[in-house]
């Protein structure tokens, strides 16, 4: 049988309209959200880990947010969902801008819960090969640069990249980079500060401030690798912005390879179906523009592992599917309602996406050369062109993927990535709370619409647990709950402006010896 416990949790939910919002309430949506790139050493111009550091910058804050400028996060998560995914959720946002809205309140520093600590290496164990690239002196003036900068790797025989970690020594010097990768020789050094165009066949992935290091499946469910050659080269485009001018980039670049002979591991490959480089793609002054294109899948069955899809500054949307000519069934593959050229990433898919033979791929991107665009480069608007300056348009959208096996559609990549022993990245929010020993938390608090309680539980003992919610009177109060994966989500529904205690009962079991069928009486 059962017996329920009974404990009382020293915290409290109050309901939105009684009290005011502080740093302390907003902390946690902060870690969740920003603290990857707004903290010492992450890129971003300021860092969210202390009130001090924050305070001057709510107004940005509140203008980036209404905007959807912020968290930087392009892809529309209700069409297909991608590894890292980084939308924040309406709750968080509500609360943040309450916090400004009601005079960014610093709050008690004592009741501060307790900031995430983020290594100096995002990567366990010890890389295969560590290389500290020839300092670089940004060209950076009046206008972002882009450059490429060439290492030579010394292999005697061709090896499977498992993993790599690049390290800036400041971050904030890189807007972004293109890493690749060929045999030696294939890749020209271009130090001109106009290095567009990226030379090399192995697109290795991108690095920007915030991003996780590039890691590859390796489990055995899916085991996959890019292949370098022997004696064979890498590089990266290396993004500049402008007012940089003289300051040197030092890059650490730490990679981690499969052992010699490794069996099982699946080529990772690059692929480009979706270009457009016709005479008619021309956007005029003060017009908007849609342009498709379309190109027949590969002769053969692919699982398609991530998407990087590119376009320039004035580009405003980006839709990317693949269909059947026949049954029009579709498959989508990526959906970019607000496109943002100062934050492009190669998507990871949760799972890997089977496009067969026979299909199409198909892509559409939208162009506004208006005024009312506040990426746009011109002002007045001017005519923009297709080309490769960041001034000119392209669509160059591109994938990795692996040669299809069958159930690959059914491998979750985002679980088998989230158990990788190379990672050693800050815990989520909820498993951050749920960690403490001494510690409970709501968030966010005041609750809006649904707020998450974290305590100290094991998850495996969640489904033990049942909550009561009482007034400041001890009255129980009827509140709507759900129990997640670590967590409950409660939601407000009709209850009135004021402060609410929880209670939360949990069920022992409690067992009576039972006697044996052969015992005698």
């Amino acid at each position: 049988m059962k017996k329920p416990i009974s404990l009382f949790l020293s915290i409290f939910i109050t309901v939105l309209g009684f009290s005011q919002t502080t740093y302390n309430d907003i902390a946690p949506a902060l870690y969740q959200n920003c603290t990857s790139c707004h903290r010492v050493g992450g890129g971003a111009p300021f860092s969210m880990l202390s009130y001090n550091d924050i305070s001057p910058w709510a107004s940005a804050m509140e203008t980036a947010l209404l905007n959807g400028d912020m968290p930087p996060w392009g892809a529309d998560t209700a069409y297909i969902h991608f590894v890292n995914e980084r939308p924040i959720s309406q709750a968080d946002k509500d609360t943040i801008l309450a916090w400004i809205n009601g005079g960014a309140l610093q709050g008690n520093p004592a009741l501060l819960p307790p900031a995430p600590v983020y290594p100096q290496y995002l990567l366990n164990g010890t890389p295969d090969t560590i290389i500290q690239m020839t300092t670089f002196y940004s060209n950076a003036g009046a206008s972002d640069t882009y450059n490429t900068i060439v290492v030579p790797l010394a292999l005697s025989q061709s090896r499977f990249i498992r993993a790599i970690e690049l390290v800036p020594a400041d971050p904030s010097l890189i807007h972004h980079s293109i890493i690749i990768a060929d045999t030696l020789g294939d890749i020209p050094i271009d130090t001109s500060g106009f290095s567009y165009s990226i030379a090399g066949d192995i697109a290795i992935g991108a690095w920007a401030p915030g991003s996780m290091p590039i890691v590859y499946p390796n489990s055995p469910q899916l085991k996959m690798g890019i292949e370098i050659p022997a004696n064979g080269e890498i590089a990266m485009q290396i993004h500049t912005p402008a007012g940089t001018l003289g300051q040197a980039i030092n890059i650490e670049f730490r990679l981690y390879f499969y052992p010699i002979n490794e069996p099982g591991i699946r080529p990772v490959y690059d692929y480009v179906p979706l270009q457009y480089w016709e005479n008619d793609f021309w956007i005029g002054a003060g017009t908007i523009k849609s342009f498709s294109v379309e190109e027949p899948a590969l002769p053969f069955d692919i699982s398609i592992f991530s998407s990087f899809p590119h376009s320039h500054q004035i580009c405003t949307e980006i839709l990317n599917y693949a269909y059947d000519t026949i049954t029009f069934d579709t498959v989508p593959l990526i959906k970019i309602d607000k496109w943002d050229f100062e934050h492009q990433e190669y998507y990871y898919y949760q799972n890997l996406v089977k496009i067969p033979t026979g299909y199409k791929f198909h892509s559409d991107h939208t162009f506004d050369n208006t005024a009312l665009n506040p990426d746009n480069p011109n002002s007045p608007p001017q005519l923009i062109s297709v080309g490769l300056f960041t001034d000119d348009e392209m669509i160059f959208d591109g994938f990795q993927f692996i040669v299809y096996q069958p159930g690959d559609e059914l491998i979750n990549v985002d679980s088998i990535l989230k158990n990788d022993p190379l990672l050693n990245y800050p815990v989520s929010i909820n498993e951050f709370y749920t960690s403490l020993e001494s510690k409970s938390y709501v968030h966010p608090n005041p609750l809006v619409d649904k707020s998450y309680i974290y305590f100290n539980a094991k998850q495996n003992e969640l489904k033990s647990y049942s909550l009561k919610i009482c007034d400041i009177k001890g009255q129980f109060v009827n509140m709507t709950y759900e129990i997640k994966d670590g967590y409950f989500e409660i939601y407000k529904g009709r209850l009135s402006p004021s402060i609410y205690f929880i209670k939360y009962l949990m069920a022992i079991k409690k067992y009576r010896p039972v006697k044996s069928l052969y015992n005698k009486r």
